[in-house]
């Protein structure tokens, strides 16, 4: 099976949701040159974007940077002809890394065998930090559970400045023990529990009304989700509840507020996590999520 790939979850979730993936191919070949390396093969675009992935340089004071690939056309299945394109491709990311000095976190879309098969050839002494998966909701409503316990809303610029110190100390603790990509390194790990805390600290010293939700109980924040949104799409990006707060119903709260959004805006309701967090998954499962998209995330340590 044969579609286009562009690491970018609002624009993959909306084509996997509708299965329609033309128009993303049109906008691939429309923006090669915006990209960091690319060449053509048949008339398609292979190549990939490097970015700097600024708090995280932050907090360990040196550039830490994202590899993110894009293709305007392939097949999904093995190929001879393809794997030795992606080789190519590969290879020049491997001259390209090793002469950024820097840390890099290579995004490798788990269904498009080829590359990761060739990442074995020419990046082979990477870090494994685990995987990714994906899912969404579109076109239909999630029931609410009786919220009546909680307070869920979207609060204004002072009720973060307020009450910032709290709402990072929740995200802090729900990923204390959390072992996402960051705590997997063994580069990363120190510090990994800031980088989450730090997402929050950041919404609030960039405020932008919808993009956080909070929940209340007992007059005190216990929740907080960090939301990115676009045309097409709302994410769940990030998601903490108190660890002494869980299985009281406020992430189901949470969660089914951010779906019904997505669903009065038309929009496709997206949100990922590491491949072996089952807790949640099944939880987005039973309200109706389907997963569309895992991608591995493989360090390589350059500086």
């Amino acid at each position: 099976m044969k579609l286009s790939y562009l690491d970018d979850i609002f624009r993959l979730s909306h084509c996997y949701a509708h299965n329609e993936f033309a128009q993303l191919r049109e906008e691939i070949l429309a923006m090669k040159d915006s990209l960091t390396y690319y060449f053509e093969e048949d008339g398609e675009i292979w190549g990939y974007n490097i970015m700097r992935n600024e708090p995280v340089s932050k907090i360990y004071g040196f550039d830490v940077l994202v590899v993110r690939f894009v293709l305007s056309s392939v097949e999904t299945l093995h190929d001879d002809h393809q794997e030795a394109i992606a080789k190519k491709l590969v290879k020049h990311l491997r001259e390209e890394m090793e002469a950024g000095h820097a840390y890099y976190n290579v995004r490798v879309p788990a269904n498009i065998m080829d590359i990761y098969k060739t990442l074995n050839d020419e990046l082979f002494d990477g870090l494994f930090c685990g995987g990714t998966v994906e899912y969404f909701i579109d076109g239909k409503p999630c029931e609410m559970p009786d919220d009546s316990a909680f307070r869920v809303f979207y609060p204004d610029n002072a009720y973060l400045t307020k009450n910032r110190e709290k709402l990072s100390d929740v995200m802090y603790q729900a990923f204390k023990i959390y072992q996402g990509q960051y705590h997997i390194s063994p580069v990363l790990e120190d510090k990994a529990g800031e980088i989450y805390a730090n997402w929050i600290a950041w919404h609030c010293d960039n405020f932008e009304e919808g993009r956080v939700l909070v929940t209340e109980y007992q007059g005190d924040p216990i929740g907080v989700f960090v939301i990115t949104e676009t045309d097409r799409a709302v994410e769940l990006t990030l998601s903490g509840v108190s660890p002494d707060h869980r299985k009281i119903g406020a992430y189901s709260c949470m969660i089914a507020t951010l779906v019904n959004r997505a669903y009065a805006h038309g929009k496709t309701f997206t949100t990922s996590t590491q491949l072996d967090n089952y807790v949640v998954q099944k939880k987005w499962i039973s309200i109706g999520a389907r997963p569309y998209f895992t991608y591995y995330n493989v360090h390589y340590d350059f500086r």
